[in-house]
């Protein structure tokens, strides 16, 4: 009813309206027409205005290589280095800027005191010396030198400079510049040094350790210590608040000097003061360039002005002079570190190592905290995330944020990524994330890149392609690839690499598509970020190039060919960023990666780049942010238009510090040369150490009811030329029962004749099974065995040269360190080194410690004598001989007669054995009056039997005599070239033809030579055979 109803009232509505307009016409038809409207003028629309970009900050490199450290106070203030920058930092915390840059960025400033009174500061770069007549103002340059200079130090109106290659300081006047030498110094070099005044000074002295002088260097003394052995431990000196102080490590522990009493105080650490400049804080807690920090992790705040974070410290840069200007501590302590930075959205986000008390129970906590980069005040939240462990950070500017390392110790996955409800989640997928450039994405998924070989898709695609595999290769074309073809050509779909996100779910999901299809193996070298607009930018490399990548995310956008980065060695985007450097250029995006523009270099840059190219995936070397880019020694800061720039002029030096050479001694290089005879009886070294217990041990199974059980040691310094040792346990094999027999075996196979040597016996009363032999060291037939019985009980053992042996328990500060040397006088002394302790042990009586020695250069011992032990100390550039006395036992019951302090008398200058060795003669006679020393030698040429060839781990019986030295004996692996190696013989006569060949000889692979002795051998390494060791005939012959 209602349908029909309504049916009609439409058809009846029509006919009305139908009348109606009739009527109206006919009216309209019979009376005059209505005037035209007017045209009424409209104004213009606007036209549409875009608003312009806000300009980018102007860019300017800067220096970066100098230190960062607090110098000498003035009255004017502290004088500071800032990346190798000078600045002044006033009482008021005020900072000044150097006014005239130097010649190079400085390392270090010391205050010398002249004779006359009055005080020169004296800067250093890497390799010019300098004096500061104004302290910000130009230097003046003194000398250059011809090597890197690693350290400098104050001396009465002179500073020493070291340089790489050499220990012995020169020292230059800082009035002339000129090289004047300082004849009252010990043998010993001179490691730091540090004067007061022209006349109170502190020392450090290798061996010796810490010594003062009260009369401008014409007499040292050794000083004493509140605590014993923190002497020897000295490492640095400076001059504070007008006090000399002594420094186990820059800026760590130290103490004060009292020159006039020749005593060093008690070290203590370093505690900063509270109202320190906030620029003497951050260089004290860091001692980074922030300026560097700020280009390699920083963010930029709305004044223009850098956050950084290091090492607890949160800190504002002030870009143009490259100076702290405020700092707020988040944490304190020992083994904190650089901080990640960077941005994701309207915040700042930092992952840093935290102070023990803020980790509650976990070990090596780290934390994950924000900063609103809007308002004054910056100052971090609270930790956002806890976890055990560092983990690299990374943001994207659309807000997203990751961890590469799970959320925390027990889960299961691989990335932790905050979600956008402020969550955070450990997200696991079925590949390893960390390669394929993981990236955070705003909605708290994971971006990364599939596709990066030929079938690198999840399981379920997989099974669908193998499926369809064989219909595409019928609709594909073969084409042949070129780089215009690669260019032009579109990939095809299966074939593109691709993003994939990963959620919470563990599901993968597609994203974006890249029209590329690598060449070879490609690699993730810049890790996924995502803009405000979703586009995805990282960077590739395969087999072909570098690949930047812009690809908007999400259904339906257009796959993008990358833009290749031409000549490129290796870029990164970071921030919305890039950077790309090649061996002849720069190239920068200010646009996450869509366009590159060339980047003006600076010569230093320029020249520096082929230096880095091989260092480019080192974040230290090279490392972009928001703020700029951070490049081994040279920092850009801001990504807008180059400010002008003048390079540094070449400072004019009319004093050079010559080259530290190594001096090996006038003569010819001598070489082994051997010739074999007939076969002889002798133990040769093994070729293996899994030979060892093959060697020694018993043959055979144990008998029925007996337990034997084997321990070998561990292959000394000098490998398988050295001892050779084993242990064996045997005892009743019941339960409960106790080993009732040690026997050690040994082989010396440095020794000319030598052979295995045993010696058995019951091991001390109650020592259980399961001892341990820690070390061996012989000399024919004495021995030194070092023994780990049970849990807590180190036993040594020695042999005698008459059969027997002696043990000792000892605690683990006598434990030998280094080589043991074995004396042949009465008492038979053994002595090793532990640490800094010289430790002897006669027959008869306990090991104990007879003196100390510490040394940053070589130690060698020599034979133990009547007289002492000799020590030899040695570097590339001097060598030093002392020999320590052997106390006499007190009385029966009494303790240990204590051991001798350090001092600087009794040393003395001698030939440097270990440069020397290659060129000395053999020993015709044995010396008179002589010292013996045991020198190895890494590498040498030798000639055996007409083969030329190389020796290897070899030892040398040096014997010296004042300053006369010779080879008594060497003992050494032998390889000969191939070129040379022994030809093989001619075969044999046919029968009847002639006598029988003589029997073939097999390789030499090793030599022994007594020279004092005349007698030699040599053979091939390996188990003892038939034939395997001859009769050699050698000399050390100077090669022509």
């Amino acid at each position: 009813m209602k349908r029909s109803l309504l049916r009609r009232t439409s058809a009846g509505s029509s006919v009305v309206a139908l009348a109606a307009l009739a009527t109206a016409a006919a009216t309209a038809c019979s009376s005059t027409p209505p005037p035209a409207p007017k045209p009424i003028a409209k104004p213009a629309p606007p036209p549409l205005v875009v608003a312009a970009p806000a300009p980018l900050p102007p860019s300017r490199w800067s220096s970066a290589g100098g230190a960062t450290e607090v110098g000498p106070k003035l009255d004017a203030g502290t004088l500071v280095l800032v990346g190798g920058r000078r600045a002044l930092v006033g009482k008021d915390g005020s900072v000044k800027a150097e006014t005239v840059p130097s010649p190079e960025p400085l390392e270090e400033v010391v205050e010398v005191p002249m004779p006359g009174g009055g005080r020169r500061l004296v800067a250093r770069g890497h390799r010019g010396v300098y004096r500061l007549d104004d302290p910000l103002g130009a230097p003046k340059p003194l000398a250059q030198a011809e090597q890197d200079i690693r350290a400098m130090g104050a001396y009465a109106g002179l500073v020493a400079v070291w340089t790489f290659g050499g220990d012995m300081p020169r020292f230059v006047d800082v009035e002339t510049g000129r090289i004047k030498p300082v004849t009252t110094l010990p043998p010993l070099p001179l490691r730091a040094v540090a004067f007061r005044d022209s006349k109170e000074g502190a020392g450090v002295f290798d061996g010796v350790g810490l010594a003062v002088t009260a009369d401008g260097g014409a007499t040292w003394k050794r000083v004493t210590e509140d605590v014993k052995g923190d002497a020897l431990r000295v490492f640095e000196l400076a001059l504070r608040d007008g006090m000399l102080r002594a420094f186990v490590y820059d800026e760590g522990r130290d103490a004060p000097i009292d020159v006039a009493q020749a005593r060093l105080g008690r070290l203590a650490d370093h505690t900063p003061k509270e109202d320190e400049p906030a620029l003497v804080k951050w260089i004290r807690a860091t001692h980074r360039d922030p300026l560097a920090a700020a280009a390699a992790a920083g963010v930029f705040l709305p004044d223009g002005s850098a956050l950084v974070a290091s090492h607890g410290l949160l800190a504002r840069v002030d870009t143009k002079t490259g100076m702290v200007t405020a700092t707020t501590e988040f944490a304190r302590g020992d083994g904190l570190g650089a901080c990640g930075m960077s941005r994701a959205g309207k915040h700042a986000w930092i992952a840093c190592t935290l102070s023990e008390e803020m980790g509650g129970d976990r070990y090596d906590p780290f934390g994950v905290m924000r900063i609103s980069l809007e308002g004054g005040t910056l100052k971090p939240e609270r930790p956002a995330l806890l976890r055990s462990g560092e983990a690299e950070l990374r943001t994207s500017p659309s807000g997203g944020v990751l961890l590469l390392g799970p959320c925390s110790t027990d889960d299961d996955g691989d990335i932790c990524a905050r979600q956008p409800d402020g969550r955070w989640l450990t997200l696991h997928g079925e590949i390893d994330l960390y390669p394929r450039g993981a990236g955070p994405l705003s909605d708290g998924r994971i971006a990364f890149v599939r596709n990066l070989w030929e079938g690198d898709v999840p399981e379920s695609e997989r099974r669908d392609e193998e499926e369809s595999g064989r219909d595409r290769e019928e609709e594909e074309e073969p084409r042949e690839e070129g780089e215009g073809d690669r260019e032009d050509k579109p990939v095809p779909e299966h074939k593109r690499v691709y993003v994939a996100a990963l959620g919470e779910n563990g599901k993968e999901e597609r994203i974006a598509t890249v029209d590329f299809q690598p060449i070879g193996e490609l690699r993730v070298i810049s890790a996924i970020e995502e803009d405000d607009d979703h586009t995805l930018s990282f960077v590739m490399a395969d087999d072909d190039g570098i690949y930047a990548v812009s690809q908007p995310a999400g259904s339906g956008k257009e796959a993008r060919k990358p833009h290749r980065l031409k000549d490129a060695s290796s870029a990164r985007i970071r921030g919305g960023r890039g950077i790309a450097i090649g061996e002849e250029g720069i190239s920068a995006s200010s646009d996450g990666g869509k366009t590159w523009q060339g980047v003006p270099l600076p010569e230093p840059v320029r020249a520096s780049l082929s230096d880095v190219s091989g260092l480019l995936d080192d974040a230290s070397v090279f490392s972009v942010s928001e703020v700029g880019l951070m490049l081994d020694r040279h920092v850009r800061i801001g990504w807008g238009a180059e400010e002008p720039r003048e390079d540094r002029a070449e400072p004019p030096f009319d004093v050079t510090i010559a080259r530290a050479e190594t001096t090996y001694g006038p003569g010819a290089d001598r070489v082994l040369a051997c010739t074999s005879e007939g076969s002889i009886q002798a133990t040769a070294p093994l070729s293996s150490s899994s030979l060892i217990a093959q060697l020694l041990g018993k043959k055979g199974a144990a008998p029925k009811g007996t337990r034997r059980a084997t321990r070998t040691a561990p292959t000394a310094r000098n490998g398988l030329m050295d001892v050779v040792a084993l242990l064996e346990e045997e005892g009743p094999d019941k339960p409960g029962s106790e080993p009732a027999k040690w026997t050690l075996s040994w082989h010396d196979a440095a020794e000319v004749g030598g052979k295995v040597r045993t010696w058995s016996g019951p091991p001390p009363k109650g020592t259980a099974w399961g001892t341990e032999l820690r070390a061996a060291a012989g000399s024919g037939a004495r021995a030194l065995f070092t023994l780990r019985v049970g849990s807590s009980k180190n036993l040594l053992v020695r042999t005698k040269a008459g059969g027997g042996v002696e043990t000792a328990e000892v605690g683990y500060d006598l434990l030998p360190t280094n080589e043991v040397v074995f004396g042949v006088d009465k008492g038979e002394p053994i002595a090793w080194m532990r640490d800094t302790a010289l430790v002897v042990w006669v027959t008869g009586e306990a090991p104990r410690i007879i003196g100390h020695v510490a040394a940053r250069s070589t130690r060698t011992l020599g034979e133990p004598t009547k007289d002492g032990i000799p020590v030899l100390l040695s570097a590339n550039d001097w060598s030093a001989m002392r020999v320590f006395p052997i106390p006499p036992p007190e009385k029966k019951g009494a303790p240990a007669p204590l051991p001798l302090a350090p001092t600087l008398e009794g040393w003395a200058t001698v030939p440097n054995l270990r440069n020397l060795v290659g060129k000395l003669a053999p020993c015709g006679t044995k010396p008179k009056a002589g010292v013996r020393f045991f020198v190895t030698r890494g590498y040498a040429r030798a000639a055996i039997d007409g083969a030329v060839g190389s020796l290897a781990s070899a030892l040398y019986d040096v014997r010296l005599s004042g300053n006369d030295a010779c080879i008594a004996q060497v003992s050494t692996l032998y390889a000969p070239d191939r070129a040379s190696a022994r030809p093989t013989p001619p075969p044999p006569p046919g029968p009847g033809k002639g006598a029988p060949p003589p029997a073939k000889k097999g390789p030499i692979t090793f030599a022994r030579a007594d020279f004092l002795g005349k007698k030699a051998e040599g053979g091939d390494r390996g188990l003892p055979a038939k034939d395997q060791v001859f009769k050699l005939s050698c000399t050390l012959e100077e090669r022509k």
